[in-house]
């Protein structure tokens, strides 16, 4: 039987959330269906939690994606499961309006869910946590503040592999004769000339050999 378009949607859906599994340590999940139309997903980077009167870290955040009918011209359902302190995210709900289009996947929705957690996306102008909000308004304004919560990348275990091909090094040039310093460069083999005795034509007057047996030239540069 022929896949329908959104089978091979929610297909290629599935082989995504596969390979994010494979290039972050920081994400997994357990799918239900065939093609899945729901992803319980776990992730362990770090965010806030408010408990007792008072922040504190957590590395264990869970949530459920739902692919309903209308998916992808509507997100997915995000169920948030586990406690944490953000701006945009009270549980069970899950702000992803400034998040979702329909060409996104639901590997890429998973990482901006892992950024929302560790303090590296947020929105304090129309939050879900309006106490999250100012906390995070007042920490925008100080000298230092805290966040990013976790500078992780998401994808931590991913690499690119460069397949361009390397540079050919430069022809090599002409073999050129090496000089020792102070001594002049080594010019062109010329058959060596001894002076000899001068020749006498009748009528014509005796020519003497110059000192070098050759004629001069300037110095040749090495």
């Amino acid at each position: 039987m022929a896949m329908t378009p959104r089978d091979r949607r929610l297909d290629t859906e599935y082989t995504d959330m596969r390979q994010l599994v494979r290039a972050s340590s920081m994400v997994t999940f357990t799918a239900h269906g065939l093609p899945p139309t729901r992803y319980d997903v776990v992730l362990t980077c770090r965010g806030l939690v408010f408990n007792q009167e008072e922040l504190g870290l957590s590395s264990h955040h869970e949530f459920t994606l739902t692919l309903g009918g209308s998916f992808p011209l509507l997100p997915p359902e995000i169920v948030w499961k586990t406690p944490i302190f953000h701006p945009n995210i009270r549980p069970p709900r899950v702000c992803t309006g400034d998040i979702w289009y329909p060409g996104m996947s639901v590997a890429e929705l998973c990482v901006q869910l892992c950024e929302l957690v560790q303090y590296k996306s947020f929105n304090i102008y129309d939050p879900l946590d309006r106490g999250a909000a100012r906390w995070l308004g007042i920490n925008l304004e100080a000298d230092e503040p805290v966040v990013p919560i976790d500078p992780t990348p998401v994808r931590d275990l991913a690499f690119d592999l460069d397949l361009r091909p390397r540079a050919s090094p430069p022809p090599a040039g002409p073999d050129l004769p090496s000089t020792e310093p102070g001594q002049p460069p080594a010019g062109p083999d010329l058959p060596s000339t001894e002076p000899g005795p001068a020749l006498v034509e009748p009528g014509l007057a005796t020519v003497e050999p110059d000192s070098t047996g050759r004629e001069g030239g300037p110095d040749e540069q090495a």
